[in-house]
């Protein structure tokens, strides 16, 4: 009994892997125009019309695409994936996502001591990190 359900075992994990493969493949290798049309709509979202995009560069990977679009004369990424990694619908949106802009740098003392911080030597070791060297010119006589 034990023997087969050994055998039984190493088949579902044999069909697992081949069914994997095959799935990985075709994300990779499969044509599909409505993925670029999408891309191209998501490119122009926002944009004057008519919106005159231009293809510049296309990358392809198992995990999903990439686009990048001249939209009057803006550098536009894309990224397309799909739903569940391998499995469902391709959801294409802007790369890198709009962001909120960085904080404005402050000029107070706890601003101007946090760029010289280091962290503590690890595994207790009695050596000393040597200090880094100044930025500031040696000033001339």
């Amino acid at each position: 009994m034990a023997r087969v359900l050994e055998q039984l075992f190493s088949l579902l994990l044999w069909t697992a892997s081949v069914g994997l493969s095959v799935a990985l493949i075709r994300n990779f290798m499969a044509d599909e125009p409505e993925v670029d049309a999408t891309a191209r709509a998501q490119a122009c979202e926002g944009m004057k019309t008519p919106c005159d995009e231009h293809l510049t560069l296309f990358e392809r990977s198992v995990l999903g695409r990439s686009f990048r679009f001249l939209v009057q004369g803006e550098d536009v990424s894309i990224r397309c994936r799909r739903e569940h990694i391998l499995l469902g619908d391709y959801r294409c949106t802007r790369w890198p996502p709009a962001a909120a802009p960085p904080p404005a740098a402050s000029s107070g003392p706890a601003a101007a001591s946090a760029g010289s911080a280091r962290p503590a030597p690890r595994g207790g070791s009695a050596k000393r990190a040597a200090q880094p060297p100044s930025t500031t010119k040696p000033q001339s006589p």
